[in-house]
């Protein structure tokens, strides 16, 4: 059972003051996802626990990365959905009596989307009410139930975030199962694009992992949750729905390490110089040098760690941290792997100087060892062009 508890005032305070005027975004299963990937980074883990929207602070800069879906990939995504829950829910009842072997021809479906406000206090009702209904259908499995738009609250580092899942609460059994709607086709009954498969089983173990704890404070058995999840995706080039099924036991206990590594909210507040703030950062109305040397700053207070192939698809600050590192020829431009390989050398051009024989200070004298045998072993592979440039050691 997860226990809620609430964020001293000073540190949200705190954490308000790190955030300033840059973007906020709620912590949700991509969020979450994306930070698994940065987590070591100092600078994402202060702005993760600011809810600091990463991916629009540097917004018109030219270090603002280009995350984000298309807009056919959305709109293809909304017809989706309208086909699911068009006439009563026709299409979504025919999926699922299809691919769960229960008759869903008459099962109630309640839609959590209508009737409640579109803001925080909305999803706080929607979170009680669904936690109502999941233990009342855990309590009857005779009748099919399905919950379009359930909400999850958690604890997330010491915060509540609401986290919003397709059908959270289908009946089947005596179990409750997760469904998540995805746009993007099964063909031949194969997923065409892995990533975005394994993205979408991440999220809806979430759920599971979230909708058991929220069953174990409701004081029913939380293995009413199936390991199971059902995906709802169209069947080849067009819209018609059709049913993937799949375990995710091994993801959900992934996701349980990933939500206790998220740090608590008071101990990053209360480890943040006073100086950092993302608000010029984020100013739109300051010159763009202005907002990177901001940016600049905040990173060197806080310290960063840049790895490529993470930060690069995971972080909208991947730009603005490599144009730093590049500017000051910092070895952990290629990462933290060769930069780790490389204590005591302060520049990639150094780096060069030893892999040539330079003569190493007693602080660089590990690396260089290496470095230099890897300089002969290149000279002996690819040879100069030109005439061999005399070695100094």
């Amino acid at each position: 059972m997860t226990h809620h508890h609430q964020a001293d005032p000073a540190a949200a305070n705190a954490l308000a003051r790190v955030r300033g005027r840059a973007p906020e975004i709620r912590a949700n299963v991509r969020r979450l996802a994306a930070f698994a990937s940065v987590h070591s980074c100092p600078t994402a883990a202060v702005a993760f626990a600011a809810r600091v929207d990463t991916n629009r602070v540097l917004a018109g800069t030219r270090m603002e990365m280009p995350f984000g879906q298309s807009p056919f990939a959305i709109g293809r995504g909304v017809a989706f959905e309208a086909l699911l829950r068009r006439h009563g829910h026709a299409e979504l009842r025919r999926v699922l009596t299809a691919g769960l072997d229960t008759d869903f021809t008459f099962a109630a479906i309640e839609n959590l989307r209508e009737g409640y406000p579109p803001n925080r206090a909305g999803l706080r009702m929607r979170a009680t009410v669904t936690r109502t209904r999941m233990a009342e259908i855990a309590g009857s499995p005779a009748d099919p139930v399905v919950l379009d738009g359930a909400v999850l609250e958690a604890d997330i580092g010491g915060l509540p975030a609401f986290f919003e899942a397709d059908e959270m609460a289908i009946g089947v059994g005596g179990q409750i199962i997760v469904g998540e709607n995805k746009s993007w086709p099964v063909v031949d009954g194969k997923p065409t694009d892995e990533d975005a498969l394994g993205a979408a089983l991440d999220q809806a173990a979430t759920y599971v992992l979230l909708g058991r704890r929220t069953l174990g404070q409701a004081g029913v058995d939380p293995a009413c949750m199936s390991d199971s999840v059902v995906l709802v995706t169209p069947r080849n080039t067009g819209l018609a729905p059709s049913l993937y099924r799949q375990d995710v036991a091994s993801r959900i206990r992934r996701i349980e390490r990933l939500l206790s590594a998220v740090p608590d909210v008071q101990e990053t507040a209360a480890a943040t110089p006073a100086s950092v703030t993302f608000d010029a950062v984020a100013d739109q109305t300051l010159p763009e040098s202005a907002r990177l040397e901001e940016f600049g700053e905040v990173t060197a207070v806080l310290g960063r760690v840049y790895a490529p192939a993470s930060c690069l698809t995971s972080c909208g600050f991947a730009w603005a941290c490599r144009q730093r590192l590049f500017a000051d020829a910092d070895p952990g431009l290629v990462g933290g792997q060769v930069a780790r390989a490389l204590p005591g050398i302060a520049s990639l051009s150094r780096v060069a100087e030893l892999g040539q024989g330079a003569p190493a200070s007693p602080v660089e004298a590990p690396a260089a060892v290496p470095l230099a045998r890897a300089g002969r072993l290149y000279d002996e592979v690819m040879p100069p062009a030109g005439p061999a440039q005399r070695r100094t050691a």
